[in-house]
């Protein structure tokens, strides 16, 4: 019994220093850049030895595929939890804009998104894994919002031949949008604004009537009167 009880006092530990390593990691990406984070660096800030993170990554690209299994996980929650929302296009197009900024108002999940932002503006630097798997995540959001046109074809506008294109545009409406709320514009130069700054204004008044403006947009365009 007391074999078994410091073994889950050991598998604890373990757990709780490879998530200090990859919350640390987020927070590095967000403030340098991944291409500027080195594992010394990084185990540097974190006061752990190179052996303590090559115990549980063998790479630092390694650990960034793990941020991004991480990322897909909430993708696929996300999915789901909308899907089973909406019977209509209508419901699909509100309850996904109205998750979204309840999902990115919940700090974890606002610092993943920072973080995908900040590879997305940097895929030169990402080997040919890490750029599958970020490829894998636009198309589990990509699929879905044309399985749901496809589902409501009905009672939208758009001709079924027009669907991909319907499908990109959607996306992409929402990916830029939800980038440039990121972005310093008041800076000389590209700058990410801080996680602070960015659960401030995801949480205002302003961003609300933002996220309901842009459903009205969509409705508008997609669905017949």
């Amino acid at each position: 019994m007391l074999y078994i009880e410091r073994s889950c006092i050991t598998i604890n530990k373990n757990i709780d220093k490879k998530h200090l390593i990859l919350e640390k990691a987020k927070d590095m990406i967000i403030s340098d850049g991944y291409g500027n984070i080195s594992i010394n660096k990084l185990t540097t800030e974190l006061g752990i030895s190179k052996g303590s993170f090559y115990t549980y990554f063998i790479s630092k690209d390694e650990m960034l595929n793990e941020i991004l299994e991480e990322y897909k996980r909430e993708t696929i929650k996300f999915i789901k939890y909308v899907n089973e929302k909406s019977n209509s296009i209508q419901e699909f197009i509100e309850n996904s804009l109205s998750y979204s900024s309840l999902f990115l108002a919940e700090e974890n999940a606002l610092k993943l998104e920072i973080v995908i932002l900040n590879l997305k503006r940097n895929y030169e630097i990402l080997n040919e894994e890490t750029f599958k798997k970020m490829k894998e995540i636009v198309h589990l959001i990509m699929d879905n919002i044309r399985a749901n046109l496809l589902k409501y074809i009905n009672e939208i506008k758009i001709k079924r031949e027009d669907i991909e294109r319907c499908t990109k545009l959607l996306f992409g409406m929402l990916e830029f949008y939800l980038a440039m709320e990121n972005i310093d514009f008041n800076q000389n130069k590209f700058s990410v604004k801080s996680l602070k700054e960015i659960k401030k204004s995801y949480q205002s008044k302003e961003m609300k009537d933002n996220i309901e403006f842009i459903k009205n947009r969509i409705i508008e365009i997609l669905i017949k009167k």
